[in-house]
């Protein structure tokens, strides 16, 4: 698999990607993968791989190289799994949500003033 990703890699360098980091974490995955006896891409392996990242946000992205490499890789080998790309993404608040109603009438009403303007 390290051969795959370092033709990989080079594309990525010589269509101007900085491949710094993903460099670093493919050859990580990489090796991972080997040891597990993997010789192509699995979507559990890079999931697993991915989930010793020490952040949400660290194992998000160490995912979402894998993500991109297997996209690459699959076009010449359907072997390859894609692993889902949000499964270890940090949870999103919903937020509050307004109606439309809502929405209108503030949108309708006047804001309040700060000072009141004095007829002189």
């Amino acid at each position: 698999m390290l051969n795959i990703v370092e033709a990989y890699l080079r594309l990525r360098r010589a269509a101007g990607f900085d491949m710094t980091m993903a460099e670093y974490l493919l050859k990580s995955f990489a090796g991972f993968a080997t040891d597990r006896g993997d010789t192509h891409v699995h979507a559990q392996s890079a999931i697993d791989w991915a989930a010793l990242g020490p952040s949400v946000a660290q194992r998000d992205a160490r995912l979402k190289v894998v993500c991109r490499f297997v996209r690459f890789i699959r076009v010449e080998d359907g072997r390859h799994e894609v692993p889902p790309a949000n499964h270890l993404a940090p949870a999103r608040s919903a937020g509050r949500r307004t109606s439309t109603r809502q929405t209108r009438s503030i949108a309708s009403s006047k804001p309040p003033c700060a000072f009141a303007l004095r007829a002189g």
